[in-house]
């Protein structure tokens, strides 16, 4: 008989730390091929990528891991 092991459901908060770690590099890959695409030199692209990333990375994807938690889950927070 095979023992099976259900998964909790995620918490807010998981949902909340998922979404800013991918926000930030969700952010961070689009800009920097932004401005690789318009003619930046890689480290003007790297640096002004990381910036962005580091302070609209984690914003936008904590507020679309709350909308993601709230939509799965129907909670209202």
């Amino acid at each position: 008989m095979a023992v099976v092991e259900s998964q909790s459901p995620p918490t807010l908060s998981s949902a909340l730390i998922a979404g800013a770690v991918i926000g930030f590099f969700a952010v961070f890959a689009i800009v920097f091929a932004a401005l690789l695409v318009a003619g930046a030199v890689v480290t003007t692209a790297l640096g002004v990528g990381l910036f962005v990333a580091a302070f609209g990375g984690p914003g936008f994807g904590t507020m679309f891991g709350a909308n993601w938690y709230v939509h799965r889950n129907g909670d209202v927070i």
